[in-house]
């Protein structure tokens, strides 16, 4: 490390890098999300109307497990955002596709 002119040290971040388990975890958790927001067109083409109780329970669970897996390498602020952001994207992938799900069951 070296320092510069204000006195400060330059060099290597305080974060530490994600290793391919927590990249795994994190890529993996954001795909089940996304597609359980997918799941009324799944149960509109099944011809059941859809409902909001089972992908609540599982988005929830997931956004939390995966918060608890990468817990490790992040502050409580990160995960916080983490579990919040995939609810939220759920959410509104899950509004979408139930709007969809309506509009062509007519």
């Amino acid at each position: 490390m070296t320092r510069n002119q204000l006195g400060r040290k330059e060099g290597t971040s305080a974060a530490p890098e994600l290793d391919v388990a927590d990249w795994a975890v994190f890529g993996f958790s954001w795909m089940l999300v996304m597609v359980v927001g997918l799941m009324p067109i799944v149960e509109t083409s099944l011809r059941r109307s859809p409902s909001i109780s089972m992908p609540a329970v599982i988005a929830f669970f997931v956004a939390v497990a995966s918060g608890l897996a990468l817990r490790r390498r992040h502050s409580w602020v990160g995960l916080v955002l983490h579990i919040f952001g995939q609810i939220v994207i759920w959410l509104s992938i899950f509004c979408l596709s139930l709007a969809i799900a309506l509009y062509t069951a007519g």
